[in-house]
C-alpha cells in the first residue's frame, strides 16, 4: 500500500498550483531558494547552496550528472519545503532574450508575428527551441505591441528537467535567469522603478563562469548579452600563478591570508582580468549606443559575487560614467528572521539573486 501511497502524491504533486522552488544551477553551486508573497512584496523563508566539484560543469555542458542530482536533492533537503514544484534557470550560448517590436492583432496573429521575426535571431534553430514571449506595452499609435522574446534550446532544458526530476523535484518552468535577475531588480526598487525605466538602468551580474550585462529600459530588458569571463577565470589565473590547488585558489581569493589580507601578488591578478573585463563590457555598452539608444543609461547596478572583488565596481564605475549601487533584493523584500543570520542575508543579496528570481515565479 505504501508504494501505491506514494506513486499517487506523486502523480497528483504534477497538479499542484502556487509559489515555485527557484533552482539556479551554476558553475560552482546549486542555489536554491523558496519565496512566499507577503503584504505586497514577496519574503525569503529558507535558502540552500551546496558547492560542485570543479569540473563538474564545464563550458556550460554538465560532466557530472550524479553529483547534481545530488546537489539538487541536498539542497532541497537544506531548505525543508514541503512544495516539490520548482523553476529552473537556465543561461549561456543556448539561449537567446530579444526585445521587438511586431505588429498589434488577434493573439493568434500576434503569436505568429513574434514566431516569424524570432527565426532571424535565434542561433541554434527555431526547431530545436522553445520559443515565449511576453507583452511589455501596446504602441496603439503605431499599431504594434513592444514584446520580450525568450528562447532555449530543447535539449538542454530536457537534461535540467531530466536531473531535477530524479532528484525528486518537480519542474514546472524552465526560465532564463537574466529574465530572473530583471524580476527582482524589478521587485527590489518598486518606488524607483519609474525613474530607472525610463533612463535606463545597466545591470550587471558577475557570476562564477560568466558575466550578465542587462540594459532596462521602458519596462523591460532591452539588451541582454553574456560575456564568458567569470570569477572562476580569476581563481584558474591564481591556481596556476601560485601553484595552489583550486579550493587554496579560490579560497585565498575570497578571504586573503592568514590575516585576512590579499597579497600584492593576487591584487594584480585580479586587476588584469578586471581590465579584460571592463574591455568586454566596453564593447557591449557601445553595440548598445550604436544600436540606437538616444543617450547612455543613467544608473548602474552590480550583482553576483564576483561584485565583491575588490575595485571591480569602482572600475565598472568608471567605464559607464556613473555611481554603481550594489543591487540588494532586500531593499524590500522581507526575509525569515528566524532562519538567516546577517551574515547569511549579506551573502544571499550577492550571490543568491538569480535564485531568488526564479522563486518568484508561481503556478
Amino acid at each position: 500500500m505504501s508504494g501505491l501511497k506514494d506513486t499517487l502524491s506523486g502523480l497528483l504533486a504534477n497538479f499542484d498550483k502556487g509559489q515555485l522552488v527557484g533552482i539556479d544551477i551554476g558553475l560552482s553551486s546549486v542555489k536554491m531558494a523558496m519565496m512566499s508573497k507577503y503584504k505586497k512584496t514577496y519574503k525569503l523563508e529558507s535558502y540552500a547552496a551546496v558547492d560542485l566539484s570543479e569540473a563538474a560543469i564545464i563550458e556550460d555542458e554538465i560532466q557530472k550528472p550524479d553529483e547534481i542530482i545530488d546537489a539538487i536533492s541536498r539542497a532541497f533537503t537544506q531548505i525543508k519545503s514541503k512544495q516539490r514544484i520548482c523553476c529552473i534557470g537556465v543561461d549561456g550560448p543556448n539561449t537567446m532574450t530579444k526585445r521587438m517590436q511586431v505588429s498589434d492583432g488577434t493573439a493568434e496573429e500576434v503569436e505568429d508575428n513574434v514566431l516569424w521575426e524570432s527565426e532571424q535571431y535565434i542561433p541554434f534553430g527555431v526547431e530545436d527551441s522553445e520559443i515565449d514571449y511576453f507583452v511589455i506595452r501596446d504602441i496603439k499609435d503605431q499599431d504594434v505591441k513592444d514584446v520580450l522574446v525568450v528562447a532555449a534550446r530543447n535539449d538542454i532544458s530536457e537534461k535540467l528537467i531530466s536531473y531535477t526530476k530524479e532528484a525528486g523535484l518537480i519542474p514546472k518552468v524552465v526560465d532564463l535567469k537574466s529574465i530572473a535577475i530583471s524580476n527582482v531588480f524589478e521587485q527590489a526598487y518598486p518606488d524607483r522603478l519609474d525613474e530607472l525605466s525610463e533612463n535606463g538602468t545597466i545591470i550587471v551580474d558577475f557570476g562564477a563562469q560568466t558575466t550578465t550585462v542587462i540594459v532596462y529600459k521602458n519596462n523591460g530588458p532591452v539588451l541582454t548579452r553574456e560575456i564568458p569571463y567569470g570569477g572562476v577565470l580569476i581563481t584558474e589565473e591564481i591556481q596556476r600563478q601560485m601553484g595552489l590547488s583550486y579550493e587554496e585558489a579560490e579560497d585565498l581569493k575570497k578571504s586573503g591570508d592568514e590575516n585576512g589580507n590579499l597579497p600584492e601578488e593576487i591584487m594584480g591578478i585580479i586587476d588584469d582580468k578586471v581590465v579584460s573585463l571592463m574591455e568586454e563590457l566596453r564593447k557591449i555598452l557601445n553595440f548598445y549606443i550604436a544600436a540606437g539608444s538616444s543617450e547612455q543609461a543613467r544608473f548602474c547596478f552590480a550583482t553576483g559575487g564576483g561584485a565583491l572583488l575588490p575595485g571591480i565596481v569602482e572600475t565598472l564605475s568608471e567605464l559607464v560614467g556613473v555611481e554603481v549601487e550594489y543591487l540588494n533584493p532586500f531593499e524590500t523584500i522581507e526575509f525569515n528572521q528566524k532562519n538567516f543570520s546577517e551574515d547569511e542575508i549579506s551573502y544571499i543579496a550577492s550571490s543568491g539573486v538569480v535564485a531568488m528570481g526564479l522563486g518568484l515565479r508561481k503556478v
